[in-house]
């Protein structure tokens, strides 16, 4: 049997790796381990992760919350918050993202457990995803971030996976340059010439494809 895939969004080595052994022992799999918003969208480009588990309260230029958003944006994946708040300003914050369990620290291993098992239960078919048909008979996995024409693999590079995998999580709507900055160069500094011969290349392996540019704005596909 496959085992469920876990991040942990979490900046405190101990509370982190407690928790990996607690899932590990009851049968999970502890994907990764981020530190911070921008491990954790890295991660999110690298494995294949059922389910998140993060503390609201991470180091960083964004959050828990705001994390979590932007993997929701493009990622079908549950996601259990960890804090040791529970006020109406942090539950009304939380609520903007669409969180399926909600642990309070001091927790207990039982609680988490119940948690994981209930996200488990409710969203546990990522394989199962359907392809997207796309124009011109391109059929994307969203799953494996994987292109294809008539039966055949087009091969990308990293970044343009990256890239493509956002157009098509949003498709007919615009996602804007500075959302391609964060999830494509997080870790580093880039420029717009980046993105430009980045669009470029891509263009020239998928041709058929509608993605626009809106000058100064960012980039919509068109499907």
């Amino acid at each position: 049997m496959k085992k469920i895939n876990i991040l942990i969004i979490e900046d405190t080595t101990l509370t982190a790796q407690k928790m990996k052994r607690t899932l590990q022992w009851a049968g999970y799999h502890v994907a990764a381990i981020a530190y911070n918003s921008d491990a954790a969208i890295g991660v999110m480009f690298k494995e294949h992760i059922d389910i998140i588990i993060a503390d609201i309260n991470i180091k960083g230029e964004i959050n828990g919350i705001q994390t979590a958003k932007v993997i929701q944006k493009n990622f079908n994946v549950p996601v259990i918050f960890l804090t040791s708040y529970h006020d109406d300003s942090t539950l009304a914050e939380a609520s903007s993202v669409d969180f399926t369990g909600y642990i309070v620290k001091p927790y207990l291993d039982a609680h988490l457990l119940r948690e994981v098992k209930l996200a488990s239960f409710r969203f546990g078919l990522n394989d199962r995803i359907e392809p997207i048909t796309l124009n011109s008979g391109y059929i994307y996995d969203a799953t494996s971030k994987r292109l294809h024409k008539e039966n055949k693999e087009i091969t990308l590079t990293k970044k343009e996976e990256m890239f493509l995998h956002i157009l098509v999580q949003n498709k007919n709507s615009m996602i804007s340059n500075e959302y391609v900055d964060l999830v494509l160069w997080h870790d580093s500094t880039t420029y717009d010439e980046n993105r430009r011969q980045l669009l470029f290349r891509l263009r020239k392996k998928v041709p058929e494809l509608n993605i626009e540019t809106l000058k100064g704005k960012g980039y919509i596909l068109k499907v």
